[in-house]
C-alpha cells in the first residue's frame, strides 16, 4: 500500500467545495466531490482492470433533482461478497469536511488502490453513498439494491465515519439497545480489534439495520485525547466539529489513516 496515499487524497478532496445534498437533492447530481472520487478511481486504472467495475448509480428524479452513489465492485466470482461504505455528501459546503466524511471516502479510495493491486480473496463492494446528512436517501437506495440482489449475497457492510485521527477504534454498537439486532460482523471487529461501544446520531447503518435487516456496524477512530471525552461525557472535541468550518483537513493524520486502511483490508 503506498504510504501516505489516503491522506494525500485527503488533502486533495478538502480542496473540493461541493454542492450540498440536500432534502430535495441536487439539480445536477454529478457534483465536484462525484467528480473527484470518479477521477481518483479512473486515475487509478480501475476501468481497466478485469475483477473491477466503476458504477454510478443515479437516483431520484422527483421535480428534476437527483442523488448519486458510485459503486466500485472487485468481482472475484465467490458467492458471497463484502461491503465498505462510506458518504460522500456534506452538510456545510464551505468546510473542508474532514471527519464528516472526506477522511471516510479518501480511506475508502486508499483501500480500492490497495485491492486494486492486491486483489482480495472474496468480492468486495465499495460504495460511497449520497444525502447521509439529510434523512439517508443514498443509503436507502443501497438497501433496496442490496435486497434486489444487485450484489449477490453481503455478507455485511462495513460502513466509515470520523475516520481522520487516531488509533484506537470505535464502533456504534451502543445504537443496538434499541434495536433487534445480530451482528456476526461486529463479532468478527471484535475479534480483529479492541473497539469501544460507541452511542452516535443517525448515520447510514441505521438504514441498512432496520430497513434491510443488513449486518453494518458502523466504525471510526479516535486518538487518546478524544477517546478519554467520549468515555467520559459520550462525545470528543473532534466529533463537535462536523457540519463547522473548524473540521479542516489539518485534523487528518497520515499514519493513522493508512494504519486504518490496512486495518480494512483485513476484514475480507
Amino acid at each position: 500500500m503506498k504510504q501516505n496515499l489516503a491522506h494525500e487524497i485527503l488533502t486533495n478532496l478538502c480542496q473540493v467545495r461541493n454542492l450540498s445534498s440536500s432534502a430535495l437533492g441536487n439539480a445536477e447530481p454529478v457534483t465536484p466531490r462525484v467528480t473527484f472520487i470518479v477521477d481518483t478511481l479512473l486515475d487509478m486504472g480501475l476501468g481497466d482492470k478485469i475483477h473491477a467495475d466503476v458504477y454510478a448509480d443515479t437516483f431520484g428524479g422527483a421535480e428534476n433533482l437527483f442523488y448519486m452513489n458510485m459503486e466500485v465492485t472487485f468481482d472475484m466470482g465467490t458467492d458471497t461478497s463484502v461491503m465498505y461504505i462510506a458518504h460522500h455528501d456534506v452538510n456545510n459546503i464551505n468546510s473542508d469536511n474532514c471527519q464528516d466524511n472526506s477522511a471516510s471516502v479518501s480511506n475508502l479510495l486508499a483501500l480500492a488502490e490497495h485491492f486494486n493491486e492486491n486483489p482480495p480473496e472474496k468480492t468486495v463492494h465499495i460504495v460511497f453513498t449520497d444525502c447521509e446528512e439529510f434523512g439517508g436517501e443514498g443509503s436507502a437506495r443501497l438497501t433496496d439494491r442490496i435486497l434486489e440482489g444487485v450484489f449477490g449475497e453481503v455478507e455485511y457492510v462495513v460502513n466509515l465515519e470520523l475516520t481522520a485521527n487516531g488509533k484506537n477504534l470505535w464502533c456504534d454498537s451502543g445504537n443496538f439497545e434499541n434495536e433487534e439486532t445480530e451482528s456476526p460482523l461486529l463479532n468478527l471487529l471484535r475479534e480483529k480489534g479492541d473497539f469501544y461501544d460507541a452511542k452516535t446520531p443517525f448515520n447510514d447503518s441505521y438504514i441498512l439495520r432496520n430497513k434491510g435487516r443488513i449486518d453494518s456496524v458502523c466504525i471510526g477512530t479516535l486518538d487518546e485525547v478524544n477517546l478519554a471525552q467520549v468515555q467520559a461525557r459520550g462525545y470528543c472535541g473532534t466529533w463537535a466539529l462536523c457540519h463547522k468550518m473548524q473540521d479542516t483537513v489539518a485534523h487528518g493524520n497520515a499514519e493513522d489513516m493508512d494504519e486504518f486502511v490496512t486495518f480494512l483490508s483485513e476484514l475480507v
